[in-house]
């Protein structure tokens, strides 16, 4: 559509929305209606601003959605247009610094700078300035639709939990709130913010990591890692080996037969290997039997790779 985006006024795009669909695009075409529909998903330019599989959900790692991607988008999420403009100034805090447990009041004041009464949705986003792991370019956290008149002010107001500022904290399976400077910005699509502002919250410091386990004793709950095929890894980042870990550590499934293995490297899948723990076939993915191995050369902080052969299953492990 960068054709049509380049050489047509406007466009007006619907889902099914029912058996008087017709009646109302015609509303909005011929201008009997002042639209204020904001689109719920991102439209890339191409498809080269897609990920090569769209089959990984995983959109942290691949990039996906308005959150994490820095593609510059077609259309990018919140975006809609009105026939009428408007304006947005004097973004303002209820506190410019809080704790975990607080919550912060976001105003700002929207103009209707158009001859025509119309609909705005100010959209409230946030970003984590700083965190020990990989955090959104921006996140919504609040929306408001307001209607106008022409030439009308109105000061907006939204609410911001410190709370939903939360993130899962992997390395101990809980929600955290970090300590970190978060910005603080409104606007009319997560590609056109108008105001912007600070607010420091005084959360949590996630740990260093420590490698204690990984369970999942059943098919019906917990947290397994299946290695596919022969090199599959997973990474622990930043884990704390202090004077030397001495001993891996495992329990593990085999279904196939004969003996498997899982390589413990630092700092990169191919990273130096301070051991190799082998896993015998249990016949099963869900009969787990013990492995371990000594550990040799590993100090200090790293991230540390476990690297599988084919078929492996990995239920717990530890490093001590």
């Amino acid at each position: 559509m960068t054709w049509e985006q380049a050489h047509v006024p406007a466009m007006v795009w619907t889902t099914h929305a029912g058996a008087e669909t017709g009646h109302a695009v015609a509303d909005v075409l011929f201008g009997d209606y002042n639209p204020a529909g904001r689109l719920t998903q991102t439209w890339y330019r191409s498809e080269a601003g897609l990920p090569p599989n769209l089959l990984n959900y995983d959109i942290i790692t691949s990039n996906q959605t308005y959150l994490y991607t820095k593609a510059d988008p077609l259309y990018p999420f919140g975006c809609g247009l009105s026939y009428t403009g408007f304006r947005y100034s004097s973004l303002k805090l209820s506190a410019s610094s809080v704790d975990s447990r607080s919550t912060v009041q976001v105003s700002v004041n929207v103009s209707n700078t158009g001859r025509r009464a119309g609909d705005e949705v100010v959209q409230l986003y946030t970003h984590q300035v700083t965190s020990r792991d990989k955090q959104p370019l921006k996140q919504l956290r609040a929306f408001q639709r307001v209607n106008l008149l022409p030439g009308q002010t109105k000061t907006v107001r939204l609410t911001l939990p410190a709370k939903d500022l939360a993130h899962w904290d992997v390395t101990r399976s809980m929600g955290v709130v970090e300590s970190s400077d978060y910005d603080v910005m409104v606007g009319s699509s997560a590609s056109d913010v108008r105001e912007h502002n600070t607010l420091a919250v005084r959360g949590r410091t996630i740990p260093v990591r420590d490698l204690a386990k990984l369970a999942a004793e059943s098919k019906a709950h917990g947290t397994a890692v299946d290695a596919v095929a022969g090199g599959n890894w997973i990474k622990f980042a930043d884990a704390q080996l202090g004077g030397g870990a001495a001993t891996f550590t495992a329990s593990a499934a085999k279904a196939d037969s004969g003996d498997g293995a899982i390589q413990i490297r630092l700092d990169s899948p191919t990273g130096p290997l301070v051991g190799t723990a082998t896993v015998t076939s249990t016949g099963s993915v869900y009969t787990y039997a013990p492995t371990s191995t000594a550990i040799r050369g590993s100090s200090g902080r790293h991230d540390v790779y476990l690297v599988f052969s084919s078929g492996m299953r990995l239920v717990t492990f530890s490093l001590t």
